[in-house]
């Protein structure tokens, strides 16, 4: 007598049978869910939203971010696509958009999850996917953390008044950013901020706006 076994991707059915395994249009879409869960918890991601630094539609940038990370995946062999290549992806990205540098290691912890996740959707295992989107709704139910973080210009600017030999010091850090914790991520200056000395020999803060 036949009997009938589960694929990796079949479920069961009412009445004991076998469901017919997910089509590749059901795959893709718990693949690009499961990208855009994985880009949710990146806090460099979310902190560079938060404060806006990819301009006012940062939020429809990580939206975005998410549809570019699929289609790398389907505009080239994903044999080419490994963990260093999607990190350098993730990270030219951050920098391009965002114009922040991600200098720890979270940008490969991301990627490797991504990769992970492809291989899990692929064979159509979608616990993992549903799992992540279940404490996603948790989440916005309990009201997402806000990723902070820690300005230096202020006590830059303090130590400025009071040790004038070392101004050119505190201009070079002036744009610095860290988050709490000291997380290693650097806001990318957009323009660098020089000294000007008067015919008086006060200095002067000269940037993209003469004060």
């Amino acid at each position: 007598m036949a009997t009938l076994s589960r694929t990796p991707g079949s479920q069961a059915a009412p009445g004991g049978g076998v469901s017919l395994p997910p089509t590749p249009e059901k795959i893709q879409q718990k693949f690009d869910l499961s990208i855009s869960l994985t880009l949710s918890t990146w806090p460099a991601l979310t902190l560079a939203v938060q404060n806006f630094w990819g301009g006012p539609l940062s939020s429809e940038k990580r939206d975005w971010f998410a549809g570019a990370v699929s289609d790398l995946f389907s505009s080239q062999p994903e044999s080419t696509i490994d963990d260093e290549y999607l990190e350098e992806f993730l990270l030219q990205v951050m920098m391009d958009e965002f114009e922040v540098n991600v200098e720890d290691e979270s940008g490969a912890e991301i990627a490797s999850k991504i990769l992970g996740l492809r291989k899990l959707t692929a064979q159509g295992d979608f616990g993992m996917v549903d799992e992540m989107l279940t404490r996603w709704r948790e989440r916005q139910a309990r009201g997402e953390e806000r990723v902070t973080f820690q300005s230096r210009q202020g006590e830059e600017d303090d130590d400025e008044d009071e040790e004038d030999d070392d101004s050119d010091e505190d201009m070079e850090e002036d744009d610095d950013v860290e988050m709490d914790e000291a997380l290693p991520i650097v806001k990318a200056p957009k323009e660098k901020v020089v000294p000007k000395v008067d015919e008086e020999g006060f200095t002067e803060v000269v940037g993209k706006k003469k004060r």
